[in-house]
């Protein structure tokens, strides 16, 4: 009994060692260095003049490819998504996806010499699934700005669900606290008209956030 404990205990360590776990946190890492690299470019564009529009044309496949918005959606809408037609699913995640590609396009409206690093990637334990990767934002002044991302396996790769901000702001939990106070009051048509209205908004200027 003590032997195969032991056996058991040394499986679970060294687990995380074998190939295809670590292809699985570089391929985490991947997703994150690819958005990375989109929003830097956006950033770059912006200072040479590129307009809002140009901006979100760049961004929104980009990341349709690399954020999951249909489960930050299902998430966001907390237990009223199971109530929701597949017609409303798909409406609400098409919007959700347009508002986030819009906060995209109107945070990235400069760019003053800031760059981005990745630090590192760890699987999440049990309940949670999938990977944390964690990174930075260099400013130029030197200011180091945390931001985490956690990202999940789906049938399309891996796809980020939530974006921890200084490190322990999660975005999605945030956005979950205004999006149930709406559901609870509006329903699905409520916050569906919401995340219209916030991305016409950004594409206007009137605001720079969710």
């Amino acid at each position: 009994m003590k032997r195969v404990l032991i056996l058991a205990l040394l499986s679970f360590v060294l687990a995380p060692l074998s190939p295809a776990f670590a292809q699985s946190l570089d391929q985490a890492k991947a997703v994150v260095e690819s958005l990375h690299q989109t929003m830097l470019e956006t950033m770059k564009a912006a200072q040479s003049g590129q307009n809002f529009q140009a901006r979100y044309a760049k961004l929104a496949p980009a990341l349709e490819k690399n954020y999951a918005f249909s489960e930050m959606a299902r998430i966001a809408s907390g237990s009223h998504w199971i109530s929701f037609s597949d017609d409303e699913k798909a409406k609400i995640t098409k919007a959700y996806g347009r508002m986030s590609a819009s906060t995209y396009a109107a945070r990235l409206s400069g760019f003053s010499g800031e760059r981005f690093e990745t630090l590192g990637a760890e699987a999440l334990p049990p309940p949670a699934q999938g990977v944390m990767v964690s990174s930075q934002i260099v400013r130029s002044s030197g200011k180091l700005v945390p931001i985490s991302y956690r990202v999940q396996p789906s049938a399309d790769g891996f796809r980020i669900v939530d974006v921890y901000y200084e490190g322990s702001v999660s975005e999605l939990a945030t956005q979950r606290s205004q999006y149930l106070s709406i559901l609870r009051d509006k329903g699905s048509a409520g916050l569906l008209a919401r995340l219209e209205e916030l991305s016409n908004e950004l594409a206007v200027g009137k605001t720079v956030g969710k």
